[in-house]
């Protein structure tokens, strides 16, 4: 039976969404990117294809527009055959429109403006370039990794439509977990999208959110393990499967900046790259102990995922020649010759009057001071560091070196921190013993109470 615009509520009639899933809605109106996240079971995928149809509708019905495309994206063809493509056959009417398997595309009648919901996988999103949307949904958005969100968005864009949106879903964990929550959720914003920092929001979804959901499918979530539970259960973004620093609270951890006092120590530390990115931080240290990351240079190619600028060593030197002769540390690796008869990265630095000391390079331990500084709160970094708050509790562990990191992630800001805290060590101290009636117990051996100092 064929219908008109003005004859159903698309909403009320056809889409039937929870709460939830209309909070979401009412949340893509007055934003750009819009991720609705948490536990599993809170229809995401579902709501991701509806909100797909509304928009094509309702910008027919509101701007006149025909024939608009948009796009709803997964990782690969069977995760789109199973979370979407085997959905639609079932829940979009006759009426509504038709679906061509040649081509995965579902084309609204003409009655709704001939709109048409284009279902592609993500194998290689560089088959896309040409392409333009009006709108794009990506489910399972953790799946993927930050390089395919950017160049997904950049090919949001069409004729008439001034507000096109970039909507997705998807459960805490997956390759681009730590990327998805620093966007969403801690909202530490990208240089490049600080125009759009209003305009980017997170429906969090629970799955008591979903009254559908059969009978028992809680009880089944309860049985997983910790960290899978409380991801797919409780919907909750602190702690993913691998993660090293597990300690790490944006909340806790990172900081407004504010002005330093004078009697403050300052110091500095370097992981230097050159094809890979090279991560100097600026650093004070207060009369508790507590070290604050201030400053960040981070020598990454825009648009890139761990590649480095290839700017020479005094070309960086030049950057933080300002901070001068104050206490620095490095790795150790700079003062190696490699095959050249010229000066190592240390002496091109020196005499552009930033001077090195080489780092105590122990990864165990050097760790174990970064797990220590964050537990006993005694590491605050100021929010304009914005790769070493996006890459330092998004480190996992090495498969085969099973207590240390992984170091084909991006760990230059990690290894640079841990540079300095090598040079600040926590160390545990002898607790002094209290007075006992009128006596004082010294210089006995034997196991004692220890206190954590600086």
């Amino acid at each position: 039976m064929m219908t008109s615009v003005q004859t159903i509520n698309l909403v009320n009639d056809i889409i039937h969404p929870t709460a939830k899933q209309r909070e979401f809605m009412r949340t893509v109106k007055d934003n750009t990117y819009i991720l609705y996240g948490g536990a599993a079971g809170g229809g995401k995928s579902y709501i991701l294809r509806w909100e797909l149809v509304y928009l094509l509708i309702s910008w027919y019905k509101h701007l006149k527009l025909k024939d608009i495309r948009v796009g709803l994206f997964c990782e690969d063809y069977p995760a789109l055959r199973d979370r979407q493509l085997s959905k639609i056959k079932m829940e979009f009417p006759d009426w509504l429109g038709s679906y061509k398997e040649a081509t995965h595309e579902f084309t609204l009648n003409p009655a709704f403006g001939s709109g048409v919901i284009c279902f592609r996988n993500l194998d290689n999103p560089s088959k896309y370039l040409s392409s333009e949307f009006a709108a794009i949904a990506i489910d399972e958005l953790t799946l993927n990794e930050q390089t395919v969100f950017d160049f997904l968005r950049m090919r949001l864009r069409w004729v008439g439509v001034e507000d096109p949106k970039l909507i997705a879903g998807t459960n805490p964990g997956g390759k681009g977990h730590m990327w998805v929550r620093n966007l969403f959720i801690d909202r530490n914003i990208p240089p490049e999208m600080r125009d759009f920092a209003n305009k980017i929001a997170f429906v969090q979804a629970r799955i008591d959110d979903n009254p559908y959901l059969p009978a028992g499918y809680s009880d089944a979530l309860d049985t997983l393990p910790d960290k899978l539970r409380k991801a797919y259960r409780e919907g909750d973004w602190n702690i993913f499967e691998g993660q090293v620093f597990e300690e790490f609270r944006t909340d806790i951890h990172v900081v407004e900046p504010f002005e330093i006092p004078q009697s403050w120590q300052r110091g500095r530390s370097m992981d230097w790259g050159y094809s890979k990115p090279y991560a100097i931080y600026e650093y004070v240290v207060d009369y508790d102990g507590v070290v604050y990351v201030i400053n960040e240079w981070y020598g990454c190619k825009p648009g890139t995922v761990n590649t480095g600028t290839q700017e020479t060593a005094r070309e960086v030197a030049q950057k933080i020649k300002h901070l001068g002769s104050e206490f620095g540390i490095a790795d150790p690796a700079i003062w190696q010759k490699t095959g050249h008869d010229g000066p190592s990265i240390a002496e091109v630095f020196a005499a552009e009057g930033v001077p090195w000391y080489p780092a105590d390079n122990d990864r165990l331990a050097g760790k174990m001071q970064v797990h220590l500084r964050l537990k006993e709160r005694k590491l605050k970094i100021f929010k304009t560091c914005y790769h070493l708050i996006r890459t330092l509790p998004a480190l996992t562990y090495d498969k085969h070196k099973v207590e240390d990191v992984d170091t084909q992630q991006e760990d230059h800001s990690y290894d640079s921190v841990r540079y300095f805290l090598m040079s600040r060590p926590i160390q545990p101290v002898k607790a002094e013993k209290p007075f006992n009636d009128g006596y004082r117990y010294e210089d006995e051996k034997g196991d004692e109470p220890t206190a954590w100092g600086v």
